[in-house]
């Protein structure tokens, strides 16, 4: 349905509008496998951690697994991000790819503020 408020002007849509383009969602989705990512290997050290400590943890399968799989939420953040940059450039206006644009950065300063300062 078209509305013309004012004679002579041309119509405007008030429809659902533009749907997001294929870089945006790539880069949303990809956040959101970021983030189930990170959640599990969190759980998964957890987990092992309140079993048996950091013997649990260091030099076995569990601490593998769960660097595995933060490896694939880094390498899912690090995609995520660079589609984010590629909707933003072809002037996406979606709120929600925000979450790519932060999760990259604020992962990698987790990474660096924990190497230098928290862990050995």
């Amino acid at each position: 349905m078209t509305v013309a408020p004012i004679p002579g002007q041309v119509p405007t849509s008030i429809g659902h509008g533009r749907s997001h383009g294929r870089f945006a969602w790539l880069a949303v989705g990809l956040s959101v496998v970021f983030l189930i990512a990170t959640a599990t290997a969190v759980t998964l050290l957890l987990i092992g951690y309140a079993v048996d400590g950091w013997n649990a943890i260091e030099d076995t399968a569990l601490g593998l697994v769960s660097a595995v799989v933060a490896g694939v939420g880094l390498l899912a953040a690090l995609s995520a991000f660079a589609f984010a940059i590629i909707a933003k450039v072809e002037r996406e206006r979606w709120t929600l790819l925000w979450l790519p644009l932060a999760a990259f950065p604020a992962c990698v300063a987790f990474l660096v503020l924990g190497e230098t300062l928290w862990w050995e």
